[in-house]
């Protein structure tokens, strides 16, 4: 499932991104060009705006009511039955939505800070915009947020994993 938010939900954007959905963030007007953007490729709108919802729009428009982002992405995910793949978590880019390549150790070390290097093992690039990303303290406490919110079965908790950036 791919989104497309509105300027009111970038917190939201970023946590979708997150767990492995396409997600652009719109930060011009939510107008008829942001609703076309959506029907042309396929995506669901999320928004915070009445006006929006209000419109004839051919797809899925989605009020989200909730103010804090936690409780948006539960109202999302229950919304729209969605179950997220922990096998899809952190591979999209978090600044510009692209997917994440992998990549060696080696082919970033001018990049990375030398502890970094020396210390992990698991490296990803953006292809867009040049960021790298490896297992760090950030990707362990976005886990265990996720762990917290959504609702897993018995056995099938997501497993911790650390997530870090180069310009945090």
């Amino acid at each position: 499932m791919k989104f497309l938010v509105d300027s009111s939900l970038g917190r939201l954007s970023t946590w979708l991104r997150i767990l492995g959905y396409d997600t652009i963030y719109w930060r011009g007007a939510a107008d008829r060009s942001f609703l076309r953007k959506a029907e042309k490729e396929g995506r669901v709108v999320l928004t915070r705006r009445k006006d929006v919802l209000a419109r004839q729009q051919p797809g899925i428009v989605l009020f989200v009511e909730n103010d804090r982002v936690e409780d948006q992405l539960v109202e999302v995910l229950g919304k729209l039955n969605l179950t997220p793949l922990p096998e899809a978590f952190f591979t999209i880019c978090l600044q510009c939505n692209i997917s994440l390549r992998e990549v060696l150790g080696d082919d970033v070390r001018s990049r990375i800070p030398d502890y970094v290097y020396q210390t992990q093992q698991e490296f990803r690039l953006c292809p867009g915009c040049g960021r790298i990303y490896w297992p760090g303290t950030h990707r362990e406490r976005a886990m265990k947020t996720i762990a917290r919110l959504i609702e897993s079965k018995p056995g099938d908790k997501p497993q911790a994993m650390n997530h870090k950036q180069q310009d945090e």
